[in-house]
């Protein structure tokens, strides 16, 4: 069965789709048409929202969105949909992704469409695209990023790993910004994620807010299960720490600690987060934005380095380190004394703070120098850029 459904998805994408596009790939392309699409959320991504909203002020933009999991639909939902996006993809003349999105590389699109990535992910750290087999396998022969004439990334040093993973020339990728990551640098935003936090989590006022966000592992279908145990942790931690974890939305079912799960976006978190725990997630870039101790918890560092590698060294990263957790609790608790803001800090602590706030500001300075509140204006303007090249 597992054969059946995996040549039916091969015939629908390298024959059915492209044909479907033919079909309806003729007339004049509407001017200011645009489509957001995505196959991992059945609502807008918060990766899109920014764009969305900026384009729906102008009246010179044809808005439309179509999304869908197909993680969780059927064979016969999918093609329906992807289906459906073809005859649009035909006759649009901007197609916005954040993710991978097969349906727009099935075949390839008039030159009249610019598909525009927008990606899901700050800075570059693990390696993905076609730089590892966990996310392209080299069985796989076609192109996923086929017809993207615009990736969008955070800094210059993210141009040539993003290339790389993604098969395309280091001209179509252009270090603007990561949209989302403009809402960061609002005090209005800032502040109505503290209020929306402490409606959820009256609880948590008074406390020490820690939050644990691994990267995901595993395949969509299939995930691996995190192996910290916030639970555990709060417990060993006591009741002046609030522990929470937040879980990429494909691991979620794979997490039994359901009472620890956070009921807010993991970005949503940082402006009220005083410790924040990952390992070789992409969040950490956007989460040093704002001046917050990082603890990397990595007890499979080797091996993991071993499968998947990183594009750059690890040791870099303004972090803590952990590789039990043991140790982890003992981290977060030198962390909240290192960066609380109290007269009792001692000198040596004092100095530690000051020495981690240089190297996060040299990292975002080096990863994540395009994010400064305006990515969103810089973006439209390359999508216009586009426009007028057509």
């Amino acid at each position: 069965m597992p054969e059946m459904r995996q040549i039916l998805k091969m015939t629908a994408q390298n024959v059915v789709l492209p044909f479907w596009y033919r079909l309806f790939a003729h007339g004049k392309v509407r001017d200011g048409s645009v489509l957001f699409a995505d196959a991992h959320h059945e609502i807008r991504p918060q990766n899109m929202d920014p764009l969305f909203y900026a384009m729906h002020k102008e009246t010179d933009w044809h808005v439309q969105e179509m999304y869908m999991d197909f993680a969780g639909a059927s064979f016969w939902k999918t093609l329906l949909f992807s289906l459906r996006f073809m005859r649009k993809y035909a006759r649009v003349q901007t197609v916005v992704l954040c993710d991978n999105f097969l349906p727009a590389a099935s075949c390839k699109c008039r030159k009249e469409t610019n598909v525009v990535q927008l990606w899901h992910a700050c800075g570059a750290l693990k390696k993905f695209g076609y730089d590892t087999e966990d996310d392209i396998p080299s069985t796989y022969h076609g192109h996923v990023f086929r017809n993207t004439k615009l990736v969008t990334v955070s800094s210059p040093e993210c141009i040539a790993p993003f290339a790389s993973a993604m098969r395309l020339d280091e001209s179509c990728v252009q270090a603007v910004g990561v949209s989302r990551t403009d809402l960061f640098f609002r005090k209005k935003w800032q502040e109505a994620m503290r209020e929306k936090f402490y409606r959820f989590y009256p609880q948590a006022r008074g406390r020490h807010v820690v939050v644990a966000a691994p990267t995901f592992r595993g395949a969509a279908g299939n995930p691996e299960k995190y192996d910290l145990d916030p639970a555990m942790l709060q417990e060993a931690l006591g009741e002046s720490y609030f522990v929470l974890v937040s879980l990429h939305p494909h691991m979620r079912k794979s997490f039994s600690g359901q009472a620890c799960q956070s009921a807010m976006p993991t970005s949503e978190l940082f402006p009220v987060t005083d410790v924040l725990i990952s390992d070789y997630s992409s969040l950490i870039y956007e989460a040093l934005l704002f001046s917050m101790p990082l603890i990397l918890y990595v007890p499979d560092r080797e091996s993991y380095e071993d499968k998947r590698g990183f594009y750059h060294d690890l040791e870099e990263i303004p972090a803590f380190r952990a590789q039990s957790v043991p140790q982890l609790e003992q981290r977060i608790r030198e962390a909240v004394r290192i960066y609380d803001d109290d007269p009792q800090r001692s000198e040596a602590e004092l100095d530690l703070y000051r020495q981690m706030e240089i190297r996060r500001r040299a990292f975002v300075d080096r990863y994540m120098s395009s994010c400064d509140g305006h990515s969103t204006r810089r973006i439209l303007e390359q999508i216009r850029q586009l426009r007028r090249e057509v």
